[in-house]
């Protein structure tokens, strides 16, 4: 390993360590190991799993509430408690439950009929009927206390099937939702039944739900079947859409109403339809996959057929991109160029001011973050599992493996925090019109400074004005010295372009230092007694060369 790589380790180690500080006792390396799992399954679930138009339905919001006694739509069952009040020509007040013939009984009333009157209508409808025995001088006022609860069978494609109990009148999704949901690889959303004595007394579409707020006014009885029955056939979708997986079709279903529900982009102009794959006639078996492309205006008779792909895009092309313009300059901060541009023609657009430093212009690209990111994840992932399958022959290096993947469990829950900027490093002599510039870029032009920043391990880290005479030493003793023998640190300077160059053995060369360059002053780190260097090495390797430019911003 050369000198400028360990240097880059050193610096990038040396500055995640010094911001782990581990005050929390050590778990046990079962329970570390079963989180870390977890999550790494979790992870992939998420990236793997082909999501269902409607998953995110049941997430815990319907089940914390149920609905209130003063409802009043709400009509009155058998159970329900009714506060009853009379004055006048006579005082009697009581709490009357409904019979199970829907009746409440007033004493030198009798019986009355409340089964299925509004709760709005209860108090009109009670005085209606004392009004036949007491002709005058009588009033009434009649209140819901509280309303049955009742026990409902989920039964079906739902997560935990059972029997939960609620108000009559809460909702279907309440009960779905302590169901724990719609199971996603086998349940209908579209599909939904209440049946009441081996019959269907509803029936639901919770797309009509999420796409028109539309919910049919129901009441459960006890013993009611919530059943979510199997869904039925899908559709693909992706690309320009807003919403991109699987979508559950109805009978005789039209694409236009698929492609109005996922809300497709403003620039979407064809829509892809691929069939499923079928075996064909010949002997060989060859299996055939039909697709069909048509503009967004001629798809109104298009039939969907089970299991098909639909891909929105877009066919419009660019002709021009616009890149954002920041740092020290006179010229605008977005400016658009022809489709194809590159770095030179923008240049040759930019209006320098007389403090820009244009030897040290700086590209950011966004695709390159995202790379750099992807890769980082997937190196720390594998770094993870080395720890957490690592094997001990005794029991002393069994507790050694433990504090050691402690350690490192908790850098690469820091690490997975870092965030690349995608830089593209413009190195010296390079030719401006190869850099072909893409839309979204980022250009910086820093400021020329006739200073020298000293960081790390130095006793008063600090800005010197910049000399030519001076050495690399010479600042570092400016700014107090190295904390420790400069033996024992890793030295490194950041250019104003961004690239770090190793500096351990210029230590006393004059020329190596330039007016803007920042000095890095770092400890070396101490890997003794872990077992898994050579993983950790490369893995700071990775996040050096992908985020050490973070160092510099």
């Amino acid at each position: 390993m050369n000198n400028k790589l360990k240097t880059i380790i050193g610096l990038l180690c040396s500055f995640s360590l010094s911001l782990s500080v581990f005050s929390h006792t050590a778990t046990a390396s079962t329970a570390m190991q079963a989180d870390v799992a977890d999550q790494q399954q979790q992870s992939i679930t998420q990236s793997t799993e082909n999501q269902r138009y409607g998953n995110w339905l049941f997430k815990g919001g319907f089940k914390g509430e149920a609905f209130s006694a003063i409802n009043p739509e709400y009509r009155i069952s058998q159970g329900d408690n009714l506060l009853v009040q009379l004055w006048g020509g006579i005082d009697h007040q009581a709490e009357i439950p409904v019979d199970a013939q829907g009746n409440i009984f007033i004493p030198k009333v009798g019986p009355i009929k409340v089964l299925g009157v509004k709760n709005a209508d209860l108090n009109h409808v009670i005085l209606k009927s004392v009004k036949r025995v007491y002709k005058s001088n009588v009033e009434v006022y009649v209140s819901l206390v509280s309303s049955q609860k009742v026990k409902i069978f989920l039964s079906g494609m739902v997560v935990k099937p059972g029997l939960y109990e609620g108000q009559s009148a809460d909702s279907v999704l309440r009960f779905i939702d302590q169901a724990g949901g719609i199971r996603q690889d086998m349940g209908s959303y579209r599909q939904i039944q209440v049946k009441r004595n081996n019959k269907q007394k509803y029936q639901l579409d919770l797309y009509a739900f999420l796409q028109k707020g539309e919910m049919p006014a129901m009441q459960l009885q006890d013993a009611d079947v919530i059943f979510v029955g199997p869904k039925q056939a899908e559709v693909t979708l992706e690309g320009e859409v807003g919403f991109s997986g699987k979508y559950e079709l109805t009978e005789h279903e039209s694409l236009q109403s698929v492609l109005d529900a996922v809300v497709m982009d403003e620039d979407a102009t064809h829509i892809t339809i691929i069939a499923p794959e079928r075996s064909s006639n010949s002997s060989n078996g060859i299996r055939k996959v039909e697709a069909r492309q048509y503009p967004i205006n001629q798809i109104a008779n298009i039939r969907l057929q089970a299991g098909a792909l639909i891909k929105v895009t877009s066919q419009l092309r660019a002709t021009s991109i616009s890149i954002e313009l920041i740092g020290e300059h006179n010229s605008a901060k977005e400016i658009v160029l022809p489709w194809g541009a590159n770095l030179a023609d923008l240049q040759g657009k930019i209006e320098y001011s007389r403090l820009s430093n244009k030897q040290a212009i700086q590209l950011y690209r966004k695709s390159v973050a995202q790379r750099q990111k992807d890769m980082l994840q997937a190196s720390l992932t594998a770094l993870e599992q080395s720890v957490l399958t690592a094997r001990s022959e005794t029991k002393e290096a069994a507790l050694l493996r433990k504090a050691e993947a402690e350690v490192i469990l908790q850098w690469v829950a820091k690490a997975r925090k870092a965030e690349p900027k995608g830089q593209v490093l413009l190195s010296e002599g390079y030719d401006a019109s190869k850099i072909i510039l893409n839309q979204g870029d980022t250009i910086v032009i820093p400021a020329k400074r006739n200073l020298v920043m000293i960081h790390g391990e130095v006793l008063f880290p600090t800005a010197i004005a910049y000399n030519d005479s001076m050495s690399i030493m010479d600042f570092i003793d400016k700014s107090g010295g190295a904390t420790k023998d400069i033996d024992d640190m890793n030295v490194l300077v950041m250019k104003p372009n961004g690239s770090f160059v190793d500096m351990n053995d210029l230590l006393d060369e004059e020329s190596e230092i330039e007016p803007g360059d920042e000095i890095f002053v770092l400890a070396k780190p101490d890997f003794k007694g872990f077992q898994l260097t050579k993983d950790i090495t490369q893995l700071i390797y990775q996040l050096a060369m992908s985020t050490a430019v973070v160092l510099a911003l």
